[in-house]
């Protein structure tokens, strides 16, 4: 399995209290419903159901150089790096 499933994973099957380090900062899921996560930096992480039943992880989106860029990719991103970095720092 590679690093981007695990981070969604990691998301998804997260609790209350549960956490990851962004740039040095603790941020735990603070509260969590069958349709939502949220944040301790505010963000909420929606959790959506396609018709097929797939789910998939969604957010609200920034605007950067006229495109809409979702909050959730640069999550995934940042749980990615923890999550290697508990992987090295376990040697």
């Amino acid at each position: 399995m590679n690093i981007y499933n695990q981070a969604n994973l990691f998301l998804y099957h997260s609790k209350v209290g549960d956490y990851y380090l962004s740039g040095g900062n603790k941020v735990i899921v603070n509260k969590r419903t069958n349709k939502r996560i949220y944040l301790s930096n505010g963000i909420i992480i929606s959790i959506k159901k396609l018709n097929n039943g797939l789910i998939y992880l969604d957010s609200k989106s920034t605007v950067r150089n006229n495109k809409p860029f979702p909050v959730i990719n640069q999550i995934l991103r940042d749980i990615e790096g923890y999550l290697v970095y508990k992987i090295h720092s376990l040697f």
